[in-house]
């Protein structure tokens, strides 16, 4: 091909990529979600109902009616509730419009798909939008709402605004939502609110937050410090649940910790010489027992803190503590949409993927659920027992939960101790001779004989002392588990 055929080949080419740039890779934070998940759920679980927030959904016919809503609330905000007369609010609008248009740029890099839309109706689209969501979060602070709320007297759209607020796909950039809010705020409200406040404000009367003091506090001590900084409301929400600190254990081993290790090693070669062990024994390091299995080990599953994020879950000395969660009818809508961030960018801690794969472990069966249940760690709110088991087995469809598991450590602990010939006979010992009423009550005759009696080799004539001996010691054991809470403490 002659030099000159290749420059037209190259020109032409070049004429047929995107006029538009390409998004920095750093800065986008809001996806459109692969069509393969669009489809596990009918209707799709990340498309607003109601409400088009930004661009991916706008123009959307059956979203176009409350666009007069967003008008409403606009109004508000501008007019400070009437406070300002129409040029005041003129010129409110003017500066949003203006202050806005300078982020233009950023603010499309923070989509990861290029935005076709032409710079005036994108503008528009971002002030409109922010001004509503403002709005909304300020009316809503308000008692009693007024007469000619457009959400107020129609409890079905409300509803539904509320969750579109929070879909990965309906999000406009937090930074928008600050620039406009300080524009149009009053200098007192700004002095001792946060937009990040004024969203937990609206937000915690419909979702079930499991700290609120905590959250409370984390959000005075950082929205209103500089260079704290959201990527939006999702996002804003998903940050208030993290977990505040690491959930690896630090493991002190002061000298009776130490003789009762030693005790262990010595006589774990005879134990498991001897003494049964679980059925199944796997070597995947994202695999863990159900809740009924790990119980029947002899692991203790208990409530945590009302105060902690439902990620704070750990386990430490044969007990798994487990914060409260609420499982209604928008549990997996939230929890889809928090864990969508998290499969599209390595920058994010995968803490809701790690968290949908744990309670899928642990939630087998209805049984499961029942045991939770009766626990204090779910309260139902959603429906039938396996109705909730089936929720967490299907979030994991066409979702990656690879590295890093936020729960690696605390499935290797788990595994350890449930394989551990030790504590699962003195489960079995315990269980023989002080059965718990719920066992009896939620185990058929077969599994109740499985578990609570499992079939115990063949002892050698010349080792039955030794055994006996064994037996005697396991009964004892928790006498030395007091005794050493009682030294350290």
């Amino acid at each position: 091909m002659a030099g000159k055929d290749v420059s037209l080949v190259v020109d032409d080419l070049i004429a047929k990529l995107p006029k538009v740039a390409v998004p920095t890779r750093s800065k986008v934070c809001i996806y459109k979600v692969h069509e393969k998940l669009h489809a596990v759920s009918s209707p799709s679980m990340y498309v607003p109902a109601v409400v088009s927030i930004g661009p991916i959904h706008y123009g959307d016919e059956k979203l176009k009616g409350t666009e007069e809503v967003k008008l409403y609330y606009m109004s508000d905000v501008l007019t400070q509730r009437g406070k300002k007369d129409i040029n005041s609010a003129t010129a409110s609008l003017l500066k949003c419009f203006e202050s806005t248009k300078k982020l233009e740029k950023e603010i499309r890099e923070c989509y990861a798909e290029p935005i076709l839309l032409e710079s005036k109706e994108f503008i528009e689209i971002m002030v409109v939008d922010g001004l509503f969501i403002v709005g909304l979060f300020q009316n809503y602070r308000v008692e009693p709402l007024r007469d000619d709320d457009p959400l107020a007297h129609n409890p079905w759209k409300s509803h539904n605004v509320i969750w579109d607020l929070l879909l990965i796909e309906n999000q406009i950039p937090m930074f928008v939502l600050e620039s406009l809010y300080k524009l149009t705020a009053s200098d007192e409200e700004q002095s001792l609110k946060s937009i990040g406040f004024l969203s937990y404000g609206f937000f915690k009367n419909y979702i079930h937050f499991p700290r609120d003091k905590t959250v409370l506090r984390k959000m005075k001590e950082t929205d209103l410090h500089e260079g704290v900084h959201y990527k939006h409301l999702l996002d804003h929400l998903a940050k208030t649940l993290h977990p505040l600190t690491d959930n690896e254990d630090s493991v002190v081993c002061p000298p009776l910790r130490r003789l009762i290790h030693a005790l262990r090693v010595t006589t774990k070669f005879i134990t498991d010489l001897f003494l049964p062990k679980p059925n199944t024994i796997h070597t995947s390091r994202l695999y863990m027992p159900s809740a009924t299995q790990l119980n029947i080990a002899g692991i203790k599953i208990v409530k945590g803190s009302k105060e902690a994020s439902f990620l704070d879950i750990s386990f430490k000395d044969g007990v798994m503590t487990i914060p409260p969660v609420v499982i209604s009818g928008h549990t997996e809508l939230l929890l889809r949409n928090l864990i969508a961030p998290e499969q599209f960018s390595d920058r994010y801690t995968i803490y809701v993927t790690s968290y949908a794969l744990f309670m899928d472990r642990l939630i087998v069966t209805a049984k499961d659920v029942e045991f939770l249940t009766n626990r204090g760690i779910i309260t139902n709110q959603y429906g039938r027992l396996q109705e909730i088991a089936d929720l967490f087995s299907r979030l994991h469809r066409e979702v990656v939960s690879g590295a890093p598991f936020y729960y690696l450590g605390t499935f290797d602990r788990v595994n350890e101790y449930y394989n551990d010939s030790w504590n699962f006979y003195k489960a079995a010992i315990k269980q023989k001779y002080f059965i718990e009423p719920w066992v009896t009550k939620d185990l058929s005759f077969s599994e109740q004989k499985s578990y609570r009696y499992p079939p115990r080799r063949k002892i050698p004539p010349t080792h039955r002392e030794t055994y006996d001996h064994l037996e005697e010691l396991f009964n004892n054991y928790d006498h030395l588990d007091e005794l050493f809470d009682d030294f350290i403490s």
